[in-house]
């Protein structure tokens, strides 16, 4: 018998809601259409579904499985999703995966009691065996063979507690095989950023141990790489079906390994795809070179963005970047003109022990570095960082009292020792205002392209809800401490 797998974006409401293909949710199709299951995706959030329609949706059904990803964001969209395949498939097997299950396991798997499974970290290896499992025992599985499965969150019904087994992190990404495209529809989407997005992953994996990065709990500390013939395979796929004409890397670490990144860029230009790219997660500025960057717009590449965080030396040695501001300046210096790819700067403000005149700092380098674009963001203690348990052990931030819903990059997420909440919005508006408000990136934004002019309107709208009228007073801490109730 094949079980019928239905793999879910969940609902997710917001001005900020960002509709676009899910490169993880694809991988998993993947994984479980290469074992024999029968996949299908929802995405909620792209189809314009309410709860009542994601229920008349399983009624109209059958199906054996239904997982869910889950940011820390999607927590109670999350629960009141599984409440109502509980309610319709009572004998489906329900799971949840993703970044937030990953970073609070036991907490995930404890507080949603219509939820049979969670998992931490890849699951493309564990789902596959835990559903052939399923299909023979049903939801009575061997605790021995439950045991075996990397990642797996289960509740051991002997001990009546909740076990987290090791991920596994050791697989050949292109035994992952190619992402199930077709599953999604990709060409139904509104478009991202741009006209269109398509995320491609070359990469998993972080050696740094950065405190506001929960990467290498997700996918490992050990940088892994798909082979160059395996991406581009990947990349014709999507020229061919679909007509793509640009695509976006979506890596953590796409330029850490430098000679994989320029394998990369040749395999793409031998390939003749004649396809435009950026890298709009943010690479470290240190991994950069000029030899690099015009290789890169030789293959295509037309923008990139650079985590550069803060401007403040014993802010970086906070934060454990491994980079120092001298070394930013000179880097950015180095490759400044070396090529036409737009540069864009990641910051944050609002570190817990920050003081404002650290935030000035950051603000004032971006100034002075040549970047293109700057995203200034509130500080978020995100679970699974080294923030988060800083932020749980001095009792900054209660775990069951969490308003997940508020758990964006624009809220004011906990107290700061030095700055109020008040005065990091103001600062976070005044970053914007002194970046963009000279007149060399005011030429600049005057001059770009209409596909760039997507990208200053994105910009814009962000910055239009910054200065909103009553902004500061209406946003809602992201955690809720006893002595602020």
């Amino acid at each position: 018998m094949s079980l019928s797998v239905l793999l879910v974006v969940p609902i997710r409401e917001g001005a900020n809601v960002q509709i676009a293909p899910d490169a993880g949710v694809l991988y998993l199709g993947t994984a479980l259409q290469n074992k024999g299951f029968n996949v299908t995706m929802l995405d909620c959030s792209k189809e314009g579904l309410t709860f009542r329609d994601f229920k008349t949706f399983l009624e109209s059904k059958h199906f054996d499985v239904v997982g869910f990803r889950c940011y820390s964001r999607d927590h109670n969209y999350v629960s009141h999703h599984l409440r109502i395949v509980r309610q319709v498939l009572p004998q489906a097997l329900t799971l949840v995966g993703g970044p937030h299950p990953s970073a609070l396991p036991e907490f995930v798997l404890d507080s949603m009691p219509a939820l049979d499974f969670a998992w931490k970290a890849e699951a493309e290896e564990g789902l596959p065996q835990l559903l052939s499992y399923f299909r023979e025992y049903g939801k009575e599985i061997p605790e021995a063979d439950l045991q075996k499965i990397p990642g797996l969150v289960w509740r051991n019904t002997k001990t009546q507690t909740i076990v987290v087994n090791p991920p596994g992190f050791g697989m050949d990404l292109d035994s992952f095989g190619i992402p199930a495209w077709e599953l999604m529809q990709p060409d139904t989407y509104p478009g991202f950023i741009w006209d269109e997005y398509y995320p491609i992953l070359t990469t998993r994996g972080c050696p740094y141990p950065c405190t506001y990065c929960n990467t290498p709990g997700l996918s490992g500390k050990k940088l892994r790489h798909r082979s160059v013939p395996h991406v581009i395979e990947e990349l014709r796929f999507l020229k061919n079906r679909y007509n793509i004409h640009r695509f976006s890397i979506i890596d953590d670490e796409f330029t850490l390994d430098r000679r994989y990144a320029a394998q990369f860029c040749q395999g793409l230009i031998e390939a003749g795809l004649n396809l435009r790219w950026d890298c709009p997660v943010g690479v470290r500025l240190d991994s950069l070179t000029p030899e690099l960057l015009q290789l890169m717009e030789k293959a295509g590449c037309e923008a990139l963005a650079v985590g550069i965080e803060s401007g403040n030396e014993r802010i970086q040695k906070l934060i454990q970047k491994k980079v120092t501001v001298e070394k930013i300046r000179q880097r950015a210096a180095l490759i400044d003109g070396v090529s036409r790819i737009k540069i864009w700067g990641y910051f944050m403000i609002g570190f817990m022990d920050e003081t404002e005149e650290e935030i000035w700092d950051t603000i004032n380098l971006a100034k002075s570095l040549p970047l293109m674009r700057a995203n200034f963001n509130l500080v978020i203690p995100v679970p699974g960082t080294a923030i988060f348990e800083e932020a749980l052990r001095e009792k900054r931030l209660v775990l069951d009292r969490i308003n997940w819903d508020t758990c964006t990059c624009d809220q004011i997420s906990f107290r700061r020792n030095h700055v109020s909440g008040k005065r990091l919005v103001q600062l976070e508006r005044l970053a914007y205002l002194y970046f963009y408000g000279r007149p060399r990136i005011l030429w600049q934004l005057t001059k770009s392209t209409f596909k760039d002019s997507e990208v200053v309107w994105s910009s814009l709208k962000k910055l239009k809800a910054l200065f909103r009228a009553g902004e500061v007073d209406s946003r809602v801490p992201m955690y809720v401490r006893e002595a602020d109730v």
